[in-house]
């Protein structure tokens, strides 16, 4: 009876929880605001059209979709890089910056196998 116990206490919730973490939607609430972008870093950066006005340019191109579907979910961003959490038509994916080049965070510029 212990052991039968032990067994659904241990593996119900962690069923619960690994259904919980296989999410491909952007659940945003209604009053979602994107984040505000430091005016000073983004002025430097419009020099070299790595704003993230061209960041949502380069989205809606690559996505075939319009740039209000591109929603800015999180950025991390320097002169020289940064990081973006983007939702784009309701999927959830990640761009990094290089210099004034946009990518896929898990793409590799310097692959030449592809």
């Amino acid at each position: 009876m212990k052991k039968l116990l032990f067994t659904i206490g241990f593996v119900l919730p962690t069923l619960i929880f690994a259904q919980e973490s296989k999410q491909n939607k952007c659940d945003l609430p209604k009053d979602f605001k994107e984040p505000k972008p430091e005016k000073k870093l983004q002025s430097m950066l419009k020099m070299v059209g790595a704003t993230l006005d061209d960041l949502k340019k380069h989205i809606a191109v690559e996505h075939d979709c319009d740039e209000k579907d591109v929603v800015i979910l999180r950025v991390s961003e320097q002169m020289g890089n940064g990081m973006y959490s983007v939702c784009v038509m309701g999927k959830p994916m990640k761009y990094k910056r290089m210099g004034s080049v946009f990518m896929k965070a898990d793409e590799n510029p310097f692959d030449v196998a592809k």
